[in-house]
């Protein structure tokens, strides 16, 4: 309770001050991919418990063969849906909002995709572009950004277009009830996170107890871009 406390006073603290040119680096995650690497630096100034949800799925091992299953030119790539049993119970694992700093999203800057007030979980996206239109919600406010690999980013395959309903990409839901072998058998140019590790971090434990808030129902859930599907046990659709 004590620890849940000091988190939100920070993310409180947060809305005070924050510096988006030279932010303190609190964590750098490198991230081998199917086209290269990326090296991302983490500002938790910017996001407390964004920041410290993505280091702690970093450190658990989430990000290991993880679809960039949306990637779409001058927009974003999305992912982060494992098929590995040991990790589907971070999809329901919503943690609350930080407070909105109003940070606009630049080309690679990196932020959860949330689904509406209090969903971030395990899914996010890196912007290809500056992205004007988002990072106004709570729910996508940046958490870092790319600061080498952008020739990867520049590589990834972006021939499949936006996920349904947008598009006809690779579907969400089907990547949970099917997984991985799903986008490799209807998607088989979709780039993949290969792995990724904590480079250096200035704290934070393995599995720390974040906020966490009841997963909002499916039916209540507003159909954003950035929405996604949480259940893994539904039948496909």
């Amino acid at each position: 309770m004590i620890r849940v406390c000091f988190i939100l006073l920070l993310a409180l603290a947060s809305t005070l001050s924050y510096n988006e040119e030279t932010p303190e680096v609190t964590a750098r995650v490198s991230c081998t991919t199917t086209k290269g690497p990326l090296e991302i630096e983490v500002y938790e100034e910017w996001a407390p418990l964004g920041a410290r949800r993505f280091t702690e799925l970093v450190k658990v091992g989430f990000f290991q063969d993880i679809a960039l299953f949306r990637c779409v030119d001058k927009f974003s790539t999305q992912f982060g849906i494992s098929d590995r049993q040991e990790y589907k119970h971070w999809h329901n694992k919503d943690i609350l909002d930080d407070p909105n700093l109003h940070i606009p999203i630049r080309r690679g800057y990196v932020s959860f995709a949330g689904g509406g007030p209090n969903t971030r979980s395990t899914q996010m996206f890196i912007a290809f572009a500056e992205l004007d239109f988002l990072g106004k919600e709570p729910w996508e406010t940046p958490l870092g950004k790319v600061v080498s690999g952008y020739e990867t980013l520049d590589a990834f395959y972006k021939g499949y277009g936006d996920i349904p309903p947008f598009g006809k990409g690779p579907d969400q839901q089907k990547i949970h009830n099917k997984g991985n072998q799903y986008v490799r058998d209807n998607f088989p140019l979709t780039d993949f996170i290969v792995e990724c590790h904590l480079s250096s971090s200035d704290g934070g434990g393995e599995g720390e107890d974040l906020p966490r808030h009841a997963p909002i129902p499916k039916a209540e859930r507003p159909l954003l871009d950035n929405n996604e599907v949480k259940s893994a046990d539904k039948a496909d659709l």
